[in-house]
């Protein structure tokens, strides 16, 4: 499932919305062309139920308001879910890869990042099965990044990985424990042939990667998002040269 603590952060005055803050983070660092498709087809959760979820979660919220929160969380949350389930979104996922694969040519490299609800389709993409393949069996993507995932099934999910993976998790993490993380990691050390990193943020708890907002630049919360970003570019940068590395031979 998706994680009521990736609702949670801050709303920033203006049009601009976190994600797309977070966009532009990457395209920033890396010097990348970065696209932000809407795979929720426009059905993303509201802003009420972040505004929920924090009253829901602040510790001096008066219990006597738990319970309107709580239902006013689920009210929300349900639906998102049940509209958003893979088996919708992923065709969307694929089919916008399939379109930007035949635009830009093989050449040009693709690398998919995902967070939470989107941290699964990046270890997906990475199946050997046709929907993850272009018409003539290419890779949709030539790296992957996916930080604090939901809706993980493990080990089959990461038993699928067949290329790279670069995974990014908290400690404190509310969807996957430690067991589970650790678990993650020896799948993929077993994997001699997919290049693959695990790292675990110390205290970071679920959701942490998210949040593009630096109204407290000192504070552990938006270092560790910083540094999760650099993961991802870091990674990026070194599959694009193997990909560029495979062309050439």
């Amino acid at each position: 499932m998706s994680c009521p603590q990736c609702f949670s952060g801050h709303i920033n005055p203006g049009t601009p919305q976190d994600n797309k803050i977070l966009a532009d983070h990457y395209a920033s660092l890396g010097q990348y062309l970065v696209y932000l498709p809407d795979f929720m087809d426009g059905k993303a959760a509201s802003v009420n139920t972040m505004i929920n979820m924090a009253y829901l979660t602040d510790k001096q919220t008066s219990w006597l308001w738990t319970p309107y929160y709580l239902l006013a969380t689920v009210y929300d949350f349900v639906p998102f879910l049940y509209r958003n389930r893979f088996g919708a979104c992923w065709p969307r996922v694929t089919s916008f890869l399939k379109a930007l694969r035949e635009d830009k040519g093989m050449e040009v490299p693709v690398g998919v990042a995902g967070f939470c609800w989107g941290g699964l389709y990046p270890i997906k993409l990475n199946h050997n099965i046709p929907e993850a393949k272009t018409t003539s069996g290419q890779p949709l993507a030539d790296a992957f990044f996916s930080a604090h995932a939901s809706s993980v099934t493990i080990p089959q999910d990461i038993e699928g990985v067949t290329m790279n993976l670069s995974y990014a998790i908290g400690d404190d993490d509310a969807v996957m424990n430690m067991q589970q993380v650790r678990q993650l990691q020896k799948v993929l050390n077993d994997k001699q042939e997919v290049d693959s990193e695990v790292v675990i943020y110390p205290g970071a708890k679920h959701g942490f990667a998210v949040p593009a907002s630096r109204t407290k630049p000192d504070a552990q919360e938006t270092i560790q998002a910083e540094e999760a970003e650099k993961q991802a570019i870091a990674w990026f940068q070194r599959q694009f040269a193997a990909a560029k590395q495979r062309d050439m031979g």
